[in-house]
């Protein structure tokens, strides 16, 4: 089966969010789904890579889940975004390829020249260039719109994983075992950024309405901050924090796994407000609206967080 279409119901549960009673919104997805990352078009639907599955999928603001799956066997997509052209690309870690859902609902699959790679974060700039992390082969890859593809070389046993672009094009990736922030540009230009908590595995990483970069530590229990001038600080959390989203306000959110439970830090300020979750979260993105998207558990549920008001 390449393409299906699964429907599940929207269940609410009643939670507390810091001092404030605010409802979760739950939407179950099929057993055996493994959601690794998600992200949320601009109408409110949230798409998921099903790492246990093999499939790209997403829920409509209805609550209708579709799954899309690859046509190829053993695959196990991971990073995920949104392009321009409307179209949802991801990373396919164990089959070494890309995958691309476009408005049709068919998944085209996209080789990669070189094997060995193991793609995993996957991000998508403005001009329609898909960037990919290569951390096996400590390498970042960028497909440009035309389909050439040009591979960035990273220092041996780097290992870069999280990616995001930034405005201008520029491709920000954390080296989980180099311990580094880096910035590369299109043309090859690269910045770096060491991160002073020695051995912290630098993991997910995501940019602020102004430009500004945060990434998780979880091996020191601390977020990382790269203002737009270049200054990085550290900020000590309670739990190690697993997953990373910044809504429109600025707040910027954590998954705390062994707490079951969401943290928003308050740049401004440095605290933290907590949310408590039925399950453990997994992966975070925002939504346009401000909500926060939240998978639990073994990935087979979504939950999101309204807006703060």
């Amino acid at each position: 089966m390449r393409f299906a279409f699964l429907r599940s119901v929207s269940l609410v549960v009643a939670l507390l969010w810091s001092a404030d009673a605010r409802p979760l919104d739950i939407v179950r997805l099929p057993a055996g789904t493994g959601v690794a990352a998600l992200a949320v078009e601009a109408d409110g639907t949230a798409w998921f890579s099903a790492q246990f599955s093999g499939a790209v999928g997403s829920v409509s603001p209805s609550g209708e889940v579709s799954l899309h799956e690859f046509p190829s066997r053993g695959t196990q997509p991971l990073g995920l975004a949104l392009h321009p052209d409307g179209s949802t690309w991801a990373a396919d870690f164990s089959g070494e390829r890309l995958g691309r859902v476009g408005s049709d609902g068919n998944l085209t699959e996209v080789q990669l020249s070189k094997p060995g790679g193991e793609p995993t974060g996957l991000a998508v700039a403005a001009d329609g260039a898909v960037w990919f992390t290569l951390p096996a082969a400590g390498r970042v890859g960028r497909r440009a719109s035309d389909g050439t593809v040009r591979e960035y070389e990273l220092p041996e046993g780097s290992s870069p994983t999280g990616i995001a672009i930034g405005g201008d094009g520029a491709a920000w990736v954390v080296e989980r075992r180099g311990n580094r922030i880096v910035r590369i540009l299109p043309d090859g230009g690269l910045s770096a950024w060491p991160i002073p908590s020695p051995n912290a595995q630098p993991d997910a990483v995501a940019l602020a309405p102004d430009g500004s970069v945060w990434v998780t530590l979880p091996n020191v229990s601390r977020l990382a901050h790269v203002s737009p001038d270049g200054t990085l600080k550290e900020y000590p959390v309670e739990n190690s924090p697993l997953g990373l989203a910044v809504a429109k306000d600025g707040g910027v959110w954590f998954g705390a796994p062994t707490a079951r439970r969401l943290g928003r830090l308050d740049p401004s300020t440095g605290k933290t407000a907590w949310t408590a979750l039925p399950e453990a979260p997994v992966a975070l993105a925002s939504g346009p609206d401000g909500s926060v998207w939240v998978a639990l558990g073994d990935g087979d549920k979504l939950g999101k967080v309204p807006p703060r008001r």
